[in-house]
């Protein structure tokens, strides 16, 4: 009889010689492609995977410079994982990142209620970019006292007039705004969007520099038509990509469209800036100035150029930041303030970046003056390109699911006729480049072969005269 509490045991039965058969058919020891999945999802964190693209990119182009015959191959693939790392940090730092869990109880106005969604990123662009470049220029510092007493000691570019020291605060400024300004449209857009409306650079800074040629600043450039059209396209596709995302957003109830909307203003801005201060290296001269000497010179005129704006500044903080906080404007430093007080590992990530900005701007720098000028640009365009596909292939790198139809599609036709047409217009700069350093040759050697001709002429009428 069984006893209580337990079931009964049932009589083992021998298996059928068909079951058997069929048993043995079958594999014993298959790898569920959920299961894969699944495993995945336990052993990488959600936090952790977007950097895995980036820091692969670093250790293959480390080891590829290692190797003398992909050694310039290499050089872009590290200058990928830089690039792709430093973008998704600061977008993950600014929009992502886990401030406060969802659970957490709020007070004042809410007082017993609990937040229920997670409170994201730290929205304090201006305040964040000041802060980087005094945690660059402390980096500095150290290395510089490193290297001072030994034989790898290093001097800073000495500045010789006013007019270069003028340079070096307008370049700083100017440069500073538009870190800052990117920085802050990243606390209110996707990578993606970031990404595509800097991808209008080109057309921006053809602007500036025609707007700066009317006051006489700056030579005109030529206007080639088919070139226009390119630029001209590829920004329409952005505004259409941008205008889908905002749109199948509101649908989908996502982030506030007036908080996205500014955001792009923000990046705008910021891509209007990074034009001047391609412009203004045209008109004020270039200073020579290598990364350290950018740091040493430019990073304390820009915290002073930032700090009243990250201080008094009010805006309209996204998400569930007015909520937590009881405050729907604020400025960077109220912003910073409140995240010490609730989340001190929040800054831990914003003065890392800092660091990261340093190496970044190091593996550039290398980069830009190992490369050709051509390679550097494709490099560039290549890398953002890149990006943007992956962040809308990867749903772990997006910070919210693609719209549905017909915004789904929109994106993908702009996303890819956008980088069909900047694509094809670097060809041509590139193309055009090549033609004018021949016809540069071409000249070269035209010139020597008549001075060449003018000598024999000479010789000969030297040796002509001595017959007479």
């Amino acid at each position: 009889p069984p006893q209580r509490g337990l079931c009964p045991r049932l009589p083992r039965q021998a298996p059928h010689s068909a079951e058997m058969a069929d048993d043995a058919d079958k594999p014993h020891f298959m790898l569920d492609p959920s299961q894969t999945f699944m495993v995945w999802n336990a052993v990488v964190s959600d936090t952790a995977k977007p950097f895995i693209i980036p820091i692969a990119g670093l250790i293959v182009g480390t080891i590829m410079m290692q190797i003398k015959s992909v050694a310039d191959v290499g050089k872009l693939v590290l200058y990928f994982g830089a690039q792709s790392f430093m973008n998704i940090y600061m977008g993950w730092v600014m929009r992502t990142s886990v401030t406060l869990p969802a659970g957490y109880p709020l007070h004042g106005e809410y007082e017993g209620q609990k937040l229920e969604e997670n409170l994201t990123g730290c929205p304090a662009g201006f305040a964040l970019t000041a802060l980087q470049q005094v945690v660059s220029f402390l980096v500095f510092m150290c290395f510089f006292a490193g290297a001072y007493f030994t034989p790898y000691r290093y001097t800073p570019k000495k500045l010789n007039s006013g007019f270069e020291v003028f340079c070096v605060v307008i370049f700083g400024c100017v440069f500073a705004l538009n870190i800052a300004l990117n920085n802050f449209s990243l606390g209110y857009i996707s990578i993606a969007v970031n990404l595509i409306i800097r991808s209008c650079l080109p057309l921006t800074t053809f602007l500036s520099q025609q707007g700066l040629a009317v006051f006489g600043l700056y030579p005109f450039k030529p206007c080639n038509v088919k070139e226009i059209s390119l630029m001209v396209v590829g920004v329409l596709c952005a505004g259409v990509f941008t205008l889908a995302r905002i749109m199948g957003s509101t649908e989908k109830g996502g982030h506030s469209p007036s908080n996205m909307i500014l955001g792009v203003f923000m990046c705008i801005a910021s891509l209007l800036c990074g034009s001047l201060n391609l412009a203004l290296a045209g008109v004020l001269g270039e200073t020579k100035l290598n990364v350290y000497d950018t740091v040493a010179y430019m990073a304390i005129p820009a915290t002073l150029f930032l700090l009243p704006i990250a201080m008094f500044v009010q805006k309209p903080v996204p998400g569930q930041w007015g909520k937590v906080f009881g405050q729907d404007t604020m400025s960077d430093w109220q912003i910073l303030v409140h995240v010490w007080s609730v989340n001190k590992t929040t800054m831990v990530w914003l003065v890392l970046s800092g660091v990261f900005s340093f190496m970044y701007n190091i593996i550039q720098f290398s980069i830009v003056h190992t490369l050709s000028p051509s390679a550097t640009a494709f490099g560039g365009n290549f890398n953002k390109a890149a990006l943007i596909f992956l962040t809308l292939l990867l749903p772990f790198l997006r910070v919210h699911d693609l719209p549905g139809h017909p915004y789904r599609e929109v994106i993908w036709s702009a996303v890819i006729v956008n980088i069909a047409a900047f694509s094809y217009y670097s060809y041509l700069q590139i193309q055009a480049k090549k033609e004018k350093e021949e016809r540069q040759v071409y000249k070269l050697e035209d010139d020597d072969d008549d001075e060449d001709s003018a000598d024999d002429s000479d010789e000969s009428s030297e040796e002509s005269g001595g017959f007479c």
